[in-house]
């Protein structure tokens, strides 16, 4: 996966609507006076100090949170903050910053949910089955389409965005006891097996 690019004639605003997107999180930015900056400001006009020059720079998803905020300043001269999703609380710093991608899952969600919220979060399109291995209705409720109730879990899982779609595929089957299947973001062929989740998005 490419990291996410920035560079100095970008607005702060696309530059937090982007981060938001790629990596989950919300993204702080502040001014010299440690208050938030003005949104339609281009980042090189944000710059606390005047010999830094501005380039080109991108976000390494396997940064942790502590990495990519000192590495943003030293490239541009920027402090800024990772928050969490909701923008709360700030994010715990050894956090990759891809892992804002973590999506919650539990048995009382409907499929149609889970399938929106893993097209909106991946970037993939997600198929359920049932034990014919038809498409499940879209309306059922996780709990209600298990292939095998003695061998699954119940409650709540994370998506861990850092699985490969094999990983993901057998964990949601071993955790809910359902077969699930990753596909390209058109929903024209099944998404190759060793590719990382997050990478839907690019």
């Amino acid at each position: 996966m490419e990291g996410l690019k920035v560079d100095g004639r970008m607005k702060v605003k696309t530059l937090k609507e982007n981060f938001k997107k790629t990596f989950g999180y919300t993204l702080r930015v502040y001014n010299t006076q440690n208050h938030f900056v003005d949104e339609e400001l281009l980042l090189s006009g944000v710059r606390q100090d005047d010999s830094v020059k501005t380039g080109e720079f991108s976000i390494d998803p396997d940064w942790t949170i502590d990495e990519f905020e000192k590495k943003f300043m030293e490239t541009f001269a920027i402090k800024v903050q990772v928050a969490t999703q909701d923008d709360s609380a700030l994010a715990e710093n050894s956090l990759k910053v891809v892992s804002g991608k973590s999506l919650k899952v539990d048995g009382r969600m409907k499929v149609k949910t889970l399938r929106e919220a893993f097209k909106e979060t991946y970037g993939f399109c997600l198929r359920v089955y049932n034990t014919q291995n038809h498409f499940v209705d879209d309306e059922l409720l996780l709990a209600n389409v298990r292939q095998d109730a003695d061998a699954a879990k119940s409650g709540e899982t994370a998506i861990d965005p850092e699985w490969t779609i094999d990983e993901f595929e057998k964990n949601f089957m071993a955790n809910y006891g359902i077969k699930v299947q990753v596909y390209t973001p058109d929903d024209s062929k099944l998404a190759d097996n060793d590719i990382k989740l997050f990478w839907g998005n690019e």
